[in-house]
């Protein structure tokens, strides 16, 4: 994975026009954020997913941290008539501090589970068995599907943002196949993987599935 896929104002999430002061700080917060020695990262990335954009973070400095290199990036984004306004951000940030663990129910909870009725660890809802023969036999995994699965489960999307710390306009992209506008495939993974966590899923099939017709869409 290559910076230059990358708007590197987008990569260290400050505005175009942020001074050197603030690229600096971001710079600081993002290496901090993707630091291998924060265990949370883990829930998400692989140790080589999270060097890759570690690298990235480097990449994305090395050129907007200088004022001269920056001057030039500037220019050529300005030639090849790119977004340099867009101030996208790309990461669920938030959700890697050990602030924002996931919200379950309580275990404790001596709420009884009625016939017919099943739970995950964030809501409570009727089983159909039609629908689960489905998510059993199921071999392709698109969006559509998981937003089938996480309404079937009775998690509303607001909730479902909640829960797994990931911005709202991309589980409306992934629900939706729409891929154009997802961020990069690193961080998509680590998206679908939150949806097999919480709506019990088999987490190496959904994300091979999902993952496929992210590359070929």
């Amino acid at each position: 994975m290559s910076a230059q896929t990358w708007n590197y104002y987008e990569v260290l999430e400050v505005a175009p026009d942020a001074t050197q002061d603030k690229i600096y700080q971001a710079y600081v917060h993002a290496r901090e954020t993707y630091s291998l020695s924060n265990p949370n990262l883990f829930q998400v990335f692989s140790e080589t997913e999270a060097l890759d954009w570690i690298n990235v973070i480097e990449e994305a400095y090395s050129v907007i941290g200088h004022p001269n290199t920056r001057r030039n990036y500037d220019t050529e984004i300005s030639s090849k008539g790119l977004n340099k306004g867009s101030t996208l951000s790309l990461v669920p940030t938030e959700g890697l501090t050990p602030s924002m663990p996931l919200r379950g129910l309580d275990k404790n909870s001596n709420e009884a589970v009625t016939a017919g009725h099943s739970t995950t660890a964030f809501s409570q809802y009727k089983v159909n068995n039609q629908v689960e023969d489905q998510i059993k036999n199921q071999e392709i995994f698109d969006g559509l599907f998981l937003k089938k699965i996480r309404e079937y489960k009775n998690i509303d999307l607001t909730e479902f943002s909640k829960i797994t710390c990931i911005a709202i306009r991309h589980l409306y992209a992934i629900e939706n196949n729409n891929f154009s506008v997802l961020p990069a495939p690193v961080f998509v993974r680590g998206y679908v993987i939150q949806y097999c966590r919480v709506l019990g899923l088999p987490e190496d099939k959904v994300v091979t599935s999902f993952m496929s017709l992210l590359k070929n869409g």
